[in-house]
């Protein structure tokens, strides 16, 4: 009988799972609103022990052996808790203990971004790579990093947290609290907060600062808006000295981005690799593959399975 695992992505208003067998295919998918404002024994045991029961009715036909579920924060998932998860507002939270006692299988967390990586790892453009970096660009940026062929986590499980690489010391405060980091310059945010403020100072451009979005600056860029055009400039800028840093320290062979601003790569890549090679001076920057991310929408489910095949022993 084919072997499947239950993959669970949660976020802070939402949460997703799906069947997903040894290639990384998915099947039997649920979903559910989360009330971030609900404690986290209400989030639990009103909506994820219920979604997972859901998935496994569903595929009731299937030969289920565990349970695999990304957190939007940091964890222990040796003891299967979510140390701080800031979205949901969890503080050491045990995650596996209840969710294994209602369920009955093994369950194993990781944080969402470096499950991501583990899914391209195992079944996306990752696969067969030893050495590689996951960036998700959206609302902020995370990833997570593969050297040698394994997940880095680190002592704490911190490994990964490279939206917090400071780019630009006298920069904008991040929402960590320091100053400059790459999140804080190169995000969803990031960006249409530095497009604002051009407007705001007086610069010619079709933008318009209400409710604007970064999809209306790669729009105007795309129809030759010098201001649009100089944001995803230096955007490219910010990534190129945050790669850096990422390829003097783990020499990756493939950088591979996911999230919304990632689709806008051809109007950041070219700085962003001039500015690497000015950065990298040590590693052979050229060398390095850029690609888009596998999975998109259902990295973290692909991904939360990978790792609860990873953790059974089916897959190295």
């Amino acid at each position: 009988m084919d072997t499947f695992v239950i993959g669970v992505d949660l976020g802070g208003s939402h949460a997703a799972c799906g069947c997903v067998d040894l290639d990384g295919n998915i099947s039997c998918m649920c979903e559910t609103e989360i009330d971030r404002e609900n404690s986290a024994d209400k989030v639990i045991n009103e909506n994820l022990i219920p979604l997972i029961e859901e998935c496994k009715n569903k595929a009731k036909d299937k030969n289920i052996v565990g349970i695999g579920i990304g957190i939007p924060g940091r964890t222990d998932s040796k003891n299967g808790i979510c140390v701080f998860a800031p979205n949901l507002n969890w503080h050491d939270v045990d995650v596996k203990t209840p969710i294994e006692k209602a369920c009955k299988l093994p369950v194993f967390i990781l944080n969402d971004a470096r499950a991501m990586a583990t899914g391209e790892k195992y079944f996306g453009n990752g696969k067969g790579i030893d050495n590689f970096v996951c960036i998700a660009i959206g609302t902020g940026i995370g990833g997570g990093i593969v050297a040698g062929g394994k997940l880095i986590l680190g002592a704490d499980e911190a490994a990964g947290e490279i939206g917090h690489i400071t780019v630009e010391p006298n920069g904008p405060v991040c929402g960590c609290g320091n100053r400059g980091c790459v999140e804080a310059l190169a995000s969803r945010l990031g960006i249409v907060k530095r497009a604002e403020e051009a407007i705001d100072s007086g610069v010619e451009t079709v933008l318009k600062k209400e409710n604007l979005t970064s999809k209306d600056i790669f729009d105007a860029a795309k129809q030759g808006d010098k201001l649009s055009l100089k944001i995803w400039e230096d955007t490219g800028i910010y990534l190129g000295r945050f790669i850096a840093n990422l390829a003097t320290t783990v020499n990756p062979q493939r950088i591979l981005f996911s999230g919304r601003v990632s689709g806008a790569s051809e109007l950041f890549l070219p700085s962003l690799k001039k500015e690497l090679k000015e950065r990298a001076r040590m590693v052979p920057v050229e060398k390095i593959e850029f690609m888009k991310a596998k999975f998109e929408d259902d990295a973290g489910i692909v991904g939360n399975a990978g790792r609860a095949f990873e953790c059974l022993g089916y897959l190295k």
